[in-house]
């Protein structure tokens, strides 16, 4: 169940579409958690979905998105990051399979248990998200473009 709900996590980073909610129904113990955690943040979003949720903003230039449970508490963060910001053996597989890409954005994905690298990639034909695990790189999403 927590694999899925990272993967419905993971889907709305990368996408992101997601529309905004009224502050009243964001939860406060989440609110109060994220001011804590991440102090001096400023442009912060908030949405409100049926499973989670989610502060959007920007600290030192990355996007940044803060995921919380119903009951207020963390679940994960992502981090939008440049290529050269990771791990260098992902660097040199994605160098070698996905010649033919272009980087189009790359995330880090944390949450307590585990950090995850996430990279969105295209060419003529398709968009990829590929993820890092356990030492290589893997498709997690593929999207035809004809």
């Amino acid at each position: 169940m927590k694999k899925l709900l990272f993967a419905a996590l993971i889907a709305v980073s990368i996408s992101g579409s997601t529309i905004a909610q009224d502050f009243n129904q964001i939860d406060q113990k989440a609110v109060g958690n994220f001011e804590s955690a991440f102090t001096g943040a400023s442009n912060v979003e908030w949405t409100a979905k049926e499973k989670f949720t989610k502060a959007t903003f920007k600290q030192n230039e990355q996007k940044v998105e803060v995921f919380y449970d119903l009951a207020g508490d963390f679940i994960a963060s992502t981090r939008q990051i440049a290529i050269e910001e990771l791990p260098t053996f992902v660097k040199r597989i994605f160098a070698k399979k996905y010649s033919g890409y272009t980087v189009k954005e790359a995330f880090k994905f944390k949450s307590d248990d585990e950090t995850d690298y996430f990279i969105s990639v295209e060419n003529e034909t398709e968009n990829i998200v590929l993820k890092e695990k356990q030492g290589s790189l893997v498709v997690y999403s593929r999207t035809s473009k004809i």
